[in-house]
Formats: C-alpha cells, structure tokens, sequence
C-alpha cells in the first residue's frame, strides 16, 4: 500500500523548500496539483505546480465532489483533485505539501495511508522575520499570516512527526524528512 506524505506547517516556514529537496533526494515520490483562487504572483515562479481557477469554478468543483481536501487559507481556496491523487497513488507514493486544515481532512479520509509531518520554526518571532522577508506584503498581510499560524500550531499535536527548520539549517530539515519517508517506505513493503 503506497502512502501520502504531508508536509505542513506556517507560512514563511520553509515547507516548500523542505518539499522541493526531498522530492530531488526521493524522486521516486510523485507531487500533486493544487487548484487556488489567489491570483497568480506576478514576476515570481509559483513555488508547486498550482492551477489558477475563479471563486466560481472551485465551489462547483466542490458541489461535485472533485476536491480530495480543500480549505481556506490567507483568504483564499485551495483545493486537491481527488481522482489524480487517487490515480497516482496506485502506482506511487506521493508527497503533499499542504496547509494543516488540508492534511487533516486527508488524515481522516485515509489514515492508515497518510503521514502528517509539521514544519515549524524555533519561535514565533523568527516565523514573523521570514514572512517579512520572504516578499513585500502589506502588514495587515504578515498579521493575518501569524494569526493562522498560532491556529497551525495549536494542531501540531495531531501530526505524527514534527521537525523544526532553524534558520540556515534547512538540509538538516530535508535530510530528517528524508529518513521519515524512507523508513515509512521500508515498513509498508516489510
């Protein structure tokens, strides 16, 4: 039985630099799409593969089914297309890198398949650096972000593994994912 491998945690974490290393270190691992109404950023590379749609085909989307998890996030829809996962995951396992409301909605739907491993930084305060630094964003922004991520953390406690990403030390994270999956791969095909 393949499994989905989540990786969550606050904006500004580093969840998807952490992603992007473990998929070139475990590229046996396939990714999935996500669908979004945020508008797509101008100048700047998406940062996963992201399927801009409107406010009005994602909620019929969600009449129909077609989201594996979806949620609100920083004011936006996100949502995962349920057949390509399930599609894929019948050949492959697959790493996820998703918000914490995502994860757990996916946890409960397949919880001897899924793994859930949290992202979070040494403090609050060094979070409310990175996302200040990441990109220019309005305060209002940075607020609404560290708000959702006190909330993410409170549900830490739901996750199987948790790892912190400390400033500068980011192969350190990728390698610590690394052996959680390959240890997980192990014990499946045991």
């Amino acid at each position: 039985m393949n499994k989905i491998f989540i990786i969550s945690g606050p904006s500004g974490v580093g969840k998807t630099t952490v992603a992007k290393g473990v998929l070139k270190k475990l590229p046996e691992l396939k990714t999935t799409v996500t669908f979004t109404t945020r508008t797509e950023r101008l100048g700047k590379l998406e940062d996963k593969i992201v399927k801009h749609i409107s406010p009005a085909k994602f909620k019929e989307k969600i009449k129909q089914g077609d989201f594996l998890e979806w949620a609100v996030v920083h004011e936006n829809l996100y949502g995962t297309d349920k057949n390509s996962v399930l599609d894929q995951l019948e050949k492959n396992n697959i790493l996820m890198n998703i918000d914490v409301q995502g994860a757990l909605q996916i946890k409960e739907k397949m919880p001897a398949q899924t793994k859930l491993i949290f992202i979070k930084a040494e403090s609050v305060e060094e979070l409310a650096k990175r996302i200040a630094a990441r990109e220019k964003m309005p305060e209002q922004t940075i607020n609404i972000r560290l708000k959702n991520a006190a909330k993410e953390l409170a549900l830490v406690k739901k996750y199987d593994y948790e790892i912190m990403n400390k400033r500068n030390e980011i192969k350190k994270t990728i390698s610590e994912v690394v052996k959680i999956i390959k240890k997980q791969i192990i014990k499946t095909h045991c």
